[in-house]
Formats: structure tokens, sequence, C-alpha cells
């Protein structure tokens, strides 16, 4: 799947195609309640609000935001997480993958700040 995605980014010509293209992934992360945004971590330091849970081993992600954009960008990485081996994750760097995608360079420092800590969880765990 993070092939498709990567394939249809790379035919993007500007940041408004990429802008859409993450709005249309955003569709795809599934809206969670209150209630259950009650039982997950939220993220701080974000310019939105931001919700990341994640395990290894079984292999386990829940993510959530407010913003659209960032459900977009919580979408494509949680299709990322989920192929990466156990190894992989030790090393796996989130701004990279935005970045392989054209897309960090477009994105505010809080929003930036919000990946970064979703991406240290990644290497915790």
């Amino acid at each position: 799947m993070i092939d498709e995605i990567s394939n249809q980014f790379k035919h993007c010509k500007s940041w408004e195609e990429r802008y859409r293209l993450l709005i249309q992934y955003s569709r795809k992360l599934p809206k969670l309640s209150e209630e259950e945004l009650e039982q997950i971590p939220e993220i701080h330091g974000c310019e939105s609000r931001l919700w990341f849970e994640f395990s290894k081993d079984p292999r386990k992600i829940v993510a959530y935001s407010d913003a659209r954009l960032m459900q977009g960008l919580l979408f494509i990485l949680s299709e990322a997480l989920f192929e990466l081996s156990n190894e992989e994750l030790e090393q796996f760097d989130i701004l990279q993958l935005f970045d392989e995608l054209q897309i960090t360079r477009n994105l505010t420092n809080t929003r930036l700040n919000g990946l970064k800590q979703i991406g240290e969880i990644v290497r915790e765990k």
C-alpha cells in the first residue's frame, strides 16, 4: 500500500495536489468517539489535537487528529508502519517518510513537532 501511496504523490506537481491527496487519505482513517479518544495518549505540541497509540507485537496502531491534514498524514504513517519489520521500526525516520513524499517542507514547525513525537514513540516501543 505504501508503494501505491508513494506513486500517487510522485505524480503530484504542486503542494495543492499533494494537499488534496492528503485530504482524500484523511477520510480513510476511522473516526474515533470521545470515549475511544480518552483511552489513547494525546500528543502535545502539535498545531492540532493528535492522539497516537502504537504497539509493535502484535502490531497495533490507533491514530486520530481533529485536523484533516494530520488525519491524512496519520493514515499514510499507519500504512507504512504496518509494512515495516520490527528491525526497520527501530531505525524508522518519520520525517524521511514524508520528505520522500515531498510533504515536510510545507508543514508548520508545530505539525512537524507532533510527527517527531510520534516517530520517537515508534522507535521506543
